[in-house]
C-alpha cells in the first residue's frame, strides 16, 4: 500500500518523533498517536496542503483519551 506525508495540526505542543510531519498508509482517515499517558487523535477530512513539489494531507486533532490499565 502507499504511503502519503501527513502534518498533524493542534493538539500537544510536543509530539514524539518525528514531530507533526509523518508518513502513513494511503487512505487512513484516523490516526492515533502514543503520547505520555495517552493516545492523541487526529483526523483528515480531505485538507490537503501544497509543501514545495508534494500535496501533504492535513490531520487535525479532535481529541486525546487515557491509556486503559
Amino acid at each position: 500500500m502507499a504511503h502519503i506525508k501527513v502534518d498533524l495540526v493542534g493538539g500537544p505542543e510536543q509530539l514524539p518523533p518525528p514531530g507533526n510531519f509523518r508518513e502513513v498508509e494511503d487512505g487512513t482517515e484516523h490516526l492515533k498517536i502514543t503520547v505520555g499517558g495517552g493516545y492523541e487523535h487526529f483526523t483528515h477530512d480531505g485538507e490537503f496542503q501544497r509543501r514545495g513539489t508534494e500535496d501533504v494531507a492535513i490531520f487535525r486533532w479532535t481529541g486525546r483519551t487515557k491509556i486503559a490499565e
